[in-house]
């Protein structure tokens, strides 16, 4: 056994081994780590690093680390390990938000008093409940970790009350962001819109959609899909026999990337039964989608064309492999439902569909606002009131049609539906039951 003259931890040399150095070394939690290393150098190395760690965790909480500081050690870690793109970058932005309130302060002296000020400045900002509840869940979070890795003794108790946000009333609520019959009737029309261009235009005399993603929009209000899973949809998931789609992906947008992902939970995964509107919604996606594989094909072959024409020899076989990958990587992308309504018909357009549905809504007058999400709440708010009282109406298959992770959650979002309809069915007092 040898004793090492500087920082700790012991080297003890085992025979019949192929690795016979162990190092053997005690962390700040009082537990034993050892390892086996081919030479004596080598394990030397090993708690040599052990040493210098230790040395900067304790100088460190010696000296005060600040949560803006320790931050972007939690951060780091939670990057490592297997978070959604997504849900990552909503814990970063939540992170952040935390950081320039106690971002300044001392691990050691964040106290649920420090916490609550920041809740009660998010909530004069005029911050939704939702964030300020998120953003205490984030300070905990790094505060856990923090205690985790011992940079502070214990995690503090953070008994922090969320008061009501300014300016939130019953609009936010999935009560109010769907459609009536009324706007759901003006905003179907306005999707299907068309025009004819004027004279001496390029589409003169054509037909032409006044928003090119209008069936796209009408489809997602069809079918009840999130945004997400519509934009990741290919036209391998419709099978036209059955008149089923299979949603088994969804698609982020982290950074101004484009990102097809595994949906949240296993609910997101389904089969879906179309109706008659939404088989006539991918009709006409379909019939836009080959006139647009019809335009890559002639722009392709105009290209190769001009190339022919313009270069010779090596250059010649150079320039047309350009062409050839510029257009593998546009079909490649061209396998879309929702693909984008422009040339080159590839990527599925996350902002130009949210700003043609924003450019709907203004246009037929919405008094309230209705999100692109919110034509999911209209698809299913409009179906469980038309189909309730069917024979074959089952809550549970409709629950997992929809994608939502249990039927309590159907029925704690949609129960108020009833609740309403009573107000608009007219009764006299022999319909009305004995007390």
């Amino acid at each position: 056994m040898e004793r090492r003259k500087k920082g700790s931890g012991r080297i003890t040399y085992v025979e019949d081994r192929k690795s016979p150095w162990r190092a053997t070394v005690t962390d700040g939690r009082g537990k034993q780590k050892t390892r086996f290393f081919k030479t004596e150098k080598e394990a030397k190395a090993f708690l040599r690093d052990i040493y210098a760690d230790a040395s900067k965790l304790k100088a460190l909480t010696e000296s005060g680390v600040t949560f803006a500081a320790f931050s972007q050690i939690f951060l780091d870690e939670k990057k490592k390990s297997n978070m959604k793109i997504l849900a990552y970058k909503a814990l970063e932005d939540q992170v952040k938000r935390v950081c320039t309130f106690i971002g300044t302060a001392k691990l050691g002296d964040i106290d649920s008093d420090m916490v609550q000020q920041m809740v009660f400045a998010l909530a004069e900002k005029g911050y939704s409940e939702s964030v300020m509840t998120k953003a205490k869940i984030a300070a905990f979070s790094v505060l856990k970790m923090a205690a985790a890795k011992h940079y502070i003794d214990t995690v503090p108790v953070l008994n922090i009350t969320i008061p009501r946000a300014k300016e939130q009333d019953d609009d936010r609520q999935v009560k109010k962001n769907w459609l009536r019959d009324n706007e759901l009737a003006l905003y179907e029309a306005e999707c299907r819109r068309t025009y004819v261009p004027k004279k001496y235009t390029k589409y003169a005399g054509q037909t032409l959609m006044v928003h090119p993603a209008g069936h796209k929009l009408l489809f997602i209000l069809h079918t009840g899909l999130r945004l997400g899973e519509a934009l990741a949809l290919t036209w391998t998931d419709y099978d036209e026999y059955s008149k089923t789609v299979m949603i088994d992906k969804n698609t982020v947008y982290a950074d101004g990337e484009k990102i097809t992902q595994m949906p949240k939970t296993e609910s997101g995964e389904r089969l879906i039964i179309l109706n008659r509107q939404a088989v006539q919604d991918l009709e006409c996606l379909r019939r836009q989608f080959d006139e647009q594989s019809r335009e890559i094909e002639k722009r392709k072959a105009e290209e190769l064309r001009q190339a022919e024409l313009k270069y010779f020899g090596p250059e010649q076989k150079s320039a047309k492999l350009k062409i050839k990958e510029k257009y593998a990587a546009i079909e490649r992308e061209h396998k879309y439902i929702c693909g984008s309504s422009t040339f080159p018909y590839g990527s599925g357009g996350h902002s130009s569909t949210l700003q043609t549905h924003k450019k709907i809504c203004k246009v037929i007058g919405l008094s309230h606002t209705v999100t692109v999400h919110g034509l999911r709440h209209t698809y299913v708010t409009h179906y469980y009131l038309h189909h309730k009282n069917d024979p074959d109406f089952d809550l549970a298959t409709f629950s997992k049609s929809i994608g939502h992770s249990s039927i309590r959650t159907t029925m704690e979002i949609y129960a108020h539906l009833d609740m309403t309809q009573n107000r608009y069915i007219p009764r006299t007092m022999e319909d009305l039951k004995e007390f």
